[in-house]
């Protein structure tokens, strides 16, 4: 299981999503930044990475060799 935290600090907002396209637009709405974490079955987690919004990216593949933001 994945899920998404969309955080901005500045303003308190906080929210759990699970899936991508939510939290994106989540993220918009709220100036706010992304992370991605991995779940496992047995309750273990690892962080997987920042969502970053920008330019015409609009999917980021964590724990991957991707370099390049236009693909």
């Amino acid at each position: 299981m994945k899920y998404y935290n969309v955080v901005n600090s500045e303003i308190g907002y906080q929210e759990t999503f699970y899936n991508l396209p939510a939290a994106k637009q989540a993220m918009k709405n709220n100036n706010a930044r992304g992370y991605i974490t991995k779940v496992w079955a047995n309750g273990n987690w690892e962080p997987a990475g920042e969502i970053k919004l920008k330019g015409t990216n609009k999917t980021f593949f964590t724990n991957t060799k991707q370099k390049i933001e236009n693909y």
